[in-house]
Parts: structure tokens; C-alpha cells; sequence
């Protein structure tokens, strides 16, 4: 019985470790691994940032869409007080301000609000949002409505309604 003690105790000490010294526990991941994992990641982003991208400016666009029909709003509740126009992106922000512009929430855009084409303040306008700083990289590159609720818009888009349909 002696004997058997002194056989099994060096295999007490090892608690379940490996036997055979030559082998290593490695832990953490190899060189290949992490090549795979960041070769994965760089092709997903290369597929997926123009998508972003597009998403983003879409965004903006609402976005000076929303900030449009708000001023063209605010300027039929100035004309009926007034009974006229002017030429302040927020003309309830009393007093009114000639020349004001108005800037999106996330300043994408600014607002600027002028006189028709061949008309006056006293009776039509139009509100014009032109994009700042990434957004000129907009398909629709300025958007404007007048006091009758006619669209407009310009750049690379062929038709007007591509720019203003949400």
C-alpha cells in the first residue's frame, strides 16, 4: 500500500493539469485570429458607410423640410396680424428682424426668407434653406417654399419631388 501512496502523489499535486509536460495551455488569440476578426470589421464598414452616409443626409434634408413648413407657418401668422410679410425666418421672435435667418436643430441647414421673384414682402415670400457644412454633399443642395406652398428645390436630383418626399 506504501508503494501506491508514493506512485499517486506526485499526481495529487497537479489538480487536474495535463500529465504530459510538452503541451502548453495557451490562453488569448492568435495573430490569424485577430487578422480575421479586423479584416471582417474593415469589410463591413467599407459596405455599410455609404449607407450611413446616405441615411445621415437624408436626415438633415427632413429635417430643413420641418424647419421650412415651421417658417412658412410662422410667417402666415405674422401676415395676419400684420398684413404683410417680412423677411425673418422667426418673425414671432418679437421684435421682428430683418434679415434673420434660422438654423436646424442640428445646423445642417439655415433658413433665409426673401421677397418673390418680382414681388414684394408686402405680398408674397419665399424661404429658402441652403445646407451647411457635410450636407452640401446633398443630392438636393438648396430647398424652397413660397407663401402659396409651391416646392422647389435644386442640385443633382432630376425632379423637384425626389428632394421633397420624405
Amino acid at each position: 500500500m506504501r508503494q501506491l501512496g508514493l506512485i499517486l502523489s506526485p499526481m495529487a499535486g497537479n489538480r487536474g493539469g495535463s500529465l504530459n509536460r510538452g503541451q502548453h495551455n495557451s490562453s488569448g488569440f492568435s495573430l490569424i485570429e485577430i487578422l480575421t476578426v479586423l479584416f471582417i470589421v474593415a469589410l463591413l464598414a467599407v459596405f455599410a458607410w455609404p449607407s450611413y452616409q446616405a441615411v445621415v443626409l437624408d436626415a438633415g434634408r427632413a429635417e430643413a423640410k420641418a424647419t421650412l413648413l415651421g417658417v412658412t407657418s410662422e410667417q402666415e401668422r405674422y401676415f395676419s396680424s400684420f398684413n404683410r410679410y417680412v423677411n425673418d425666418a422667426s418673425p414671432l421672435d418679437a421684435p421682428a428682424s430683418a434679415g434673420r435667418r434660422k438654423l436646424t436643430s442640428s445646423g445642417r441647414y439655415s433658413v433665409a426668407v426673401e421677397a418673390c421673384e418680382g414681388g414684394s414682402l408686402a405680398f408674397c415670400f419665399v424661404a429658402t434653406a441652403t445646407p451647411l457644412g457635410s450636407q452640401v454633399n446633398d443630392a438636393c443642395t438648396s430647398l424652397s417654399i413660397d407663401n402659396t406652398g409651391r416646392r422647389s428645390a435644386t442640385g443633382s436630383l432630376s425632379d423637384t419631388d425626389d428632394c421633397w418626399t420624405y
